[in-house]
């Protein structure tokens, strides 16, 4: 009885860790994706071979449709600070 009880939970504590350690691997992978994005997006276009243009245009749609609502809101009220921003954002 004791043998199961160990050996039960001895499997609940390795499956535990098991699958802690695989939410750990997939952060690590979007990490290191998402790293790949800005490097990409931050290397001039003379170096990078059509197919890299490509995923460049493709991340740098995604982050504008990502960041255009904050940037377009409507009826909410701006700070000081962030008029000052848009306004001098324009003006270049």
């Amino acid at each position: 009885m004791i043998s199961i009880i160990t050996f039960f939970l001895g499997l609940s504590i390795g499956c535990f860790f098991a699958f802690k350690r695989q939410a750990q691997i997939e952060k690590q992978k979007a990490k290191r994706k998402f790293s790949e994005e800005i490097e990409l997006r931050a290397t001039p276009d003379t170096y990078l071979s059509e197919f890299d243009l490509i995923r460049k245009r493709y991340y740098e749609a995604k982050f504008k449709k990502m960041t255009e609502p904050m940037i377009n809101r409507k009826n909410i009220p701006m700070t000081k600070e962030e008029i000052k921003i848009r306004q001098a954002s324009e003006k270049k």
